[in-house]
């Protein structure tokens, strides 16, 4: 009932935002947006309990820790070392971190009348068959964002859509997602963000200091906190 509610709220909305999962997005979902050339990210996450479900009946919050590239200045590459809490490396269970790489291309920059659109693969090491390590959080998808003003206010919003190519393992987006994100003239570094991600409503408050270091804190659909932290600059 609750994805119905948003996708009625936010039809029609077409989402410059970090992700807690290191791409750039709003609080999970990605954007068509990237970040300047040559821009790098360093991050960590906390995701909480109900997402990570690989390794042990038990439901665990992970923390994700990322690097992020912007290159040509149209790709963005992605690498993240997650690791489970609660659960020890072992040999024997199997359980180890997850590594994971994702790759995005900017096709359209955002015009006047035209939105910014992107394609993007998540775990993509597995489509082209150089991994042979278990696709747990995949993505193959095509998103859309444009942003326009009202009055003191900028809206952000993203439509994406995920696709489910070679019937992989799990997707973190499967089908319709989307979301907007909203900031106000006198505070251009702080913003709301709220999105279905085609399972589930998130709710996030971003802020960036010093235009470098990145908070950003929320709600897990709805009613889990989950939180970021990034730092972000440009390599040469």
């Amino acid at each position: 009932m609750k994805q119905y509610l948003f996708l009625i709220l936010f039809s029609g909305f077409f989402a410059n935002a970090q992700s807690i999962t290191g791409t750039q997005g709003l609080f999970f979902i990605p954007t068509a947006e990237m970040h300047p050339d040559r821009t790098l990210v360093l991050g960590a996450s906390y995701i909480p309990e109900g997402y990570f479900q690989r390794y042990s009946k038990k439901e665990n919050p992970g923390m994700p820790s990322f690097v992020t590239v912007t290159v040509l200045p149209s790709v963005e590459i992605m690498f993240r070392y997650t690791h489970e809490l609660n659960l020890p490396v072992n040999f024997e269970t199997k359980y180890f971190p997850d590594r994971m790489f994702a790759f995005r291309v900017r096709l359209l920059k955002e015009t006047k009348y035209a939105p910014s659109i992107t394609i993007g693969a998540q775990d993509f090491t597995k489509y082209l068959g150089l991994s042979t390590a278990p696709t747990n959080y995949a993505g193959t998808y095509l998103v859309l964002t444009k942003s326009f003003y009202l009055n003191q206010f900028q809206f952000k919003p993203t439509i994406g859509y995920g696709s489910d190519v070679l019937s992989l393992y799990r997707y973190d987006f499967l089908g319709l997602f989307g979301g907007a994100e909203i900031s106000h003239k006198n505070l251009p570094n702080t913003s709301l963000s709220m999105e279905y991600d085609s399972k589930n409503i998130h709710l996030g408050l971003s802020h960036t200091f010093f235009n470098r270091f990145v908070l950003k804190a929320g709600l897990w659909d709805l009613n889990k906190p989950a939180a970021m932290i990034a730092y972000k600059y440009q390599i040469w």
